[in-house]
């Protein structure tokens, strides 16, 4: 599992520049499973070769490794 996102002091995973280029590199690198930011989410186009899932919270990221 690899994650990317900006943080807030809140607990919000706020959307990055070039998510696709991320998740591309990410799954190039060997990862089955990415964790974005939901808005992120959006723009990526879908993917057979792997999972990529959204998450708006530090929980929801903590939920999603469980």
């Amino acid at each position: 599992v690899v994650a990317f996102g900006e943080v807030g002091l809140s607990g919000e995973i706020r959307s990055v520049s070039n998510a696709a280029a991320r998740v591309g590199e990410a799954a190039r690198l060997g990862f089955s499973r990415i964790l974005v930011p939901s808005h992120n989410l959006r723009q990526l186009p879908k993917r057979q070769d792997i999972e990529v899932v959204g998450v708006r919270t530090v929980r929801d990221a903590y939920e999603a490794v469980q």
